[in-house]
């Protein structure tokens, strides 16, 4: 009896150490991410209507916050002339910017009809539907998704995709230049193959089929978004028309560290 009820008190110790130890990491793991909260605005007038989903830290005041509302801020327009610790008001100042702007274009078209004797009824209405989100935060980095849809007429709308990395030490962004020798033909490679796999293509001579410039098959381009490392690799974002038309889309591959360890410069290999 007396050595069941020494086992018994082994387990629960050795089960108590264990529960304190993950309590301990997870705690770790909280205080490294970057606490965030989400909010969303919708308006609209007579020219139109917008909304925009945007998650932001609750930190307003530390350096990483104040560059990430700024980098949002830019995307957005970069004429936001006022501090960063109110992503709302950023928001809003944007938004009604666009309306406003569209609302001056409709009645100018208007007015440029009237004058030219047609007096036919404008239909359109202008949208633009945005998120800004977090896809990605460990202790080194952290990662935002800026997209956007926007329509103002005409046969189809514009959707746009970009993101950006933030290093968590100094804030800094994060661009392609912590890689280097990507002209090189294995990792070129490694790019015409997210893209095959993203268009579901077979063969090369399908690639070439699909991109804008034939060319561009023979040095493929960076994307213009810059490289976001997520959990599972660097995500390579091309945006509309940047090497495929319209139709093909906005081609989106993930390359998994272990593939592009070789071409990271030591910048790049201590974020992960």
């Amino acid at each position: 009896m007396k050595h069941l009820t020494k086992t018994v008190l082994v387990i629960l110790l050795l089960g108590c150490i264990t529960l304190g130890a993950a309590s301990s990491c997870n705690k770790k793991d909280s205080v490294n991410k970057v606490a965030t909260t989400s909010d969303s605005i919708k308006m609209k007038n007579e020219a139109g209507e917008v909304s925009m989903k945007f998650e932001f830290p609750t930190d307003s005041t530390s350096a990483l916050s104040t560059t990430i509302n700024e980098y949002l801020s830019e995307q957005m327009g970069g004429t936001y002339d006022s501090t960063y610790n109110n992503v709302r008001t950023l928001v809003s100042f944007y938004l009604n910017n666009i309306l406003a702007k569209n609302k001056e274009e409709k009645n100018n078209m208007k007015a440029e009809m009237l004058k030219s004797g047609d007096k036919t009824a404008i239909s359109w209405q202008y949208s633009y539907d945005g998120n800004f989100e977090k896809i990605a935060d460990t202790t080194r980095y952290i990662t935002y998704l800026y997209t956007f849809y926007e329509y103002q007429g005409g046969a189809h709308g514009s959707s746009v995709a970009t993101g950006q990395t933030f290093r968590k030490a100094d804030s800094r962004r994060i661009g392609w230049d912590v890689f280097t020798n990507t002209y090189e033909e294995d990792f070129q490679r490694l790019i015409k193959d997210g893209l095959k796999t993203y268009w579901k293509l077979k063969t090369d001579e399908e690639l070439k089929g699909y991109l804008l410039d034939e060319n561009n098959f023979y040095l493929m381009p960076l994307p213009q978004c810059p490289p976001l490392f997520t959990k599972d690799g660097v995500r390579f974002i091309y945006g509309q028309y940047e090497i495929a038309p319209y139709a093909a889309g906005k081609p989106d591959f993930t390359v998994p560290y272990k593939k592009l360890e070789k071409y990271m410069k030591m910048t790049a290999k201590k974020l992960l």
